[in-house]
Parts: structure tokens; sequence; C-alpha cells
């Protein structure tokens, strides 16, 4: 008797489940007949008599892919297979390529250099933040796409690819020949800064274990009774956005960490835990800081527990969701903004820190970091 119950149980939640699918699909069919008309006969004509043969299978991809492209956002787009596990690799701090994060320069018509990540390829190779890559392996970039960007810069390990530069910084067109390579990283690092008692913790991108690993360094470090803490964010162009929550809920007491909105305005707001840091904290930024870093550097600075130094953020302030798809591939989605504690918009505007540095050029010096112990010794007297 008890599993008759569960099989109709079944039945009955597989039925519901498909007249609700049933009517979603006739109320697009009845609301949009022309244009999907057109769409299944543009597919059977591209099939049937195209001069040139393609697969059903690269069709369909390309139609998802023109489907997501018509948003005109250019962190929207559709993940074949390949490129899907390519990004779970890298949110797990491994991946094959060069070692830069891109992004659409303000024009969204050309692919920029958010950030290289530290000690790969692409940093050995000199490549910097705010580069636009104008040409990759001898093709145009402008009015690339970024996935398309992307694709072209992956590769097998070993092999080589070519990279034409614009630095705005300085007006040169430069030339890049990099090796690809399998590159697994450590997302944080840390130090001491013996003289001055001051913990030094970087934070070079966030992956699935960014929070464990920043829980190990800072852990080492208050054993050694530090000062204050300088967190090192430059050149940090983001990535698993939980991660950065998870770090923010480490350093604050209380507080609104960030607040998320969709297109319908719903509104989900990320609060801190009792149970932060008690010092003095100065946060580095600088053009390469995007999406999560900008996240914790944002929620630092309007809990008012931390200094920002440096120069201002990316200015990345929309969230992408990414849902897996039948056959590997993924679409990943820009379906909401988000804004600091104190209701501020970043997204193409950036965080500016209260203590604008600017780095020299080809200069060892690095007076940013100098700033900010200046910043936290002055505090730490107080």
């Amino acid at each position: 008797m008890k599993h008759n119950r569960l099989f109709k149980g079944i039945i009955y939640f597989f039925a519901v489940f498909g007249f609700i699918f049933l009517g979603g699909f006739v109320y697009v069919l009845t609301t949009n007949h022309s244009n999907l008309g057109s769409l299944v006969k543009v597919f059977w004509l591209t099939d049937q008599r195209s001069l040139e043969a393609e697969s059903r299978s690269n069709l369909v991809q390309g139609a998802i892919a023109g489907l997501v492209d018509s948003l005109g956002d250019p962190y929207s787009n559709y993940m074949p297979r390949e490129e899907y596990e390519e990004l779970g690799y890298r949110l797990q701090g491994s991946f094959n390529g060069v070692g830069i994060v891109v992004g659409a320069a303000e024009d969204t018509q050309r692919i920029k250099v958010v950030a290289p990540i530290k000690d790969s390829p692409a940093a050995q190779a000199g490549i910097k933040s705010g580069d636009v890559i104008t040409a990759i392996n001898g093709e145009t970039a402008e009015n690339m796409t970024v996935e398309a960007a992307v694709a072209l810069i992956r590769g097998e390990p070993g092999t080589q690819v070519e990279l034409h530069v614009f630095r705005e910084s300085t007006g040169e067109e430069l030339n890049f020949t990099i090796i690809r390579a399998s590159i697994t990283l450590d997302s944080v690092d840390s130090r001491m800064l013996e003289e001055e008692n001051l913990a030094y913790i970087q934070i070079t991108h966030f992956t699935a274990k960014t929070a464990e690993e920043f829980q190990t360094h800072l852990s080492d470090m208050l054993q050694q009774n530090v000062r204050g803490i300088i967190l090192d964010l430059r050149d940090d162009p983001g990535g698993d956005f939980n991660e950065a929550i998870d770090v923010a809920d480490m350093i604050l007491d209380q507080g609104d960490i960030v607040k998320i909105i969709n297109r319908n305005k719903d509104t989900r707001v990320f609060a801190a835990n009792r149970g932060g840091i008690d010092l003095p904290i100065a946060v580095l930024i600088n053009q390469g800081s995007a999406s999560s870093s900008e996240i914790l550097a944002g929620a630092l600075k309007d809990n008012g527990v931390a200094v920002l130094v440096g120069e201002k953020s990316f200015g990345k302030g929309l969230v992408q969701t990414v849902f897996p798809l039948a056959g590997g591939g993924a679409l990943v989605l820009t379906t909401d903004k988000y804004y600091t504690p104190n209701d501020i918009d970043i997204n193409e505007i950036g965080i500016v820190p209260d203590y604008v540095v600017t780095n020299p050029d080809n200069d060892d010096q690095d007076a940013q970091l100098d700033k900010a112990i200046e910043v936290l010794k002055s505090q730490c007297k107080e």
C-alpha cells in the first residue's frame, strides 16, 4: 500500500511538472509564433540547403550562442563543454593558458586585460593590467567578444600564443609571444613585515579554496601578535562570489557585506556574523581589482573597518550565474547587480581609495604598500 502511494505521488509530480512545462511552451509559442516559426525554418534551411554542411550539434550551439549574444552583455555567454570544464578548473585553482583575466573595455569593442595572475607566463612576459589586446595570433581583436578572445588565448601546455597589445599608460604597441602552461596556484599568500610588526596578506584571485586558505594565513599572522593587517587585492580579477563573502565575514564583526538586486528589484543582503578582527586594516587596490575583490574592498570600506590605498578599481558590479546545460555546456548569465553596503553602484565606475597613490612604471619601489604601512603605523599610535 505504501509503495502504491509513493508510485502515485511520483506520477502526480511528473504530471504536474509536464503540465507546467507544456503550458510555458504553449505560451511562448502563441506569443512568439512568427519568430519561432522563422527560427525553425532557418534551422531547417541551414541544415538542409547550406553549401557547407555542418553538424546539427554545432548549429544548435551556434543558435544558443547567438541568442545570448543578442543581449549585448559582454559578461553573458554560452560555454561549450570544453570551456565550462576550463571554468571549473580555474575556480578550483588550476587551468591551461597564459594566466590573464580579460574583460570588455569601456567602449565594449575592445578586449582589456583585467589582471595577469601572479607568476603566470603572461605576468613573466610583461603583460600588465589595463593593456588592450588588439590582436591574437594575427587576428584582430576589435569587436571580438570576451569568450571568443578567451578561446583563442587558451590552449594546450607547451603551445604558444601571440598577443599584440596597446599600453594606454605609455602609448606603446607591444608584441608578446607567450608559451601556454598548466597553472596551479594558491590564491592567498602572506608574510610578516617584521620591522613594522604588520601582517601582509595577498589574495590573487577567488577560487573555491580562497576562504579556507585565507583563514589559515590569517590565523598564522594573528598568532604572531601583529599590530595591523595589510590586505593586498591589487590585480585580483575576482572569481568565486561566495568566497569573497566568506572572507569578508571573517574580518567583519557585524554589518552588511553586499546587496544584490535582480531585474525584478528583488534584493538579497549578505550580512556578517559576529566575530571579526579588531585590528587596523589597510586594503590595497588598483585598476586590476575587479568583481569579487571589489565586493570585499567595498564591504570593508563602507563598514569603516579598513582604509583603501592605491588606485581606482576596475568597476565590475555585475553578478553572473552559471546554469549547467545538457551535453556538458553551460549558460553564464548576468542575473544581478550588486551594491556596496552604503548602496553605492560601482559598475563601470570603480571604487576610489581613501588614499590615491600611483606606483611609477619601471620602478621597483612599491609606493602604494609604503603608504599603507605609513597609514597603519599612524593608526597604531592613536
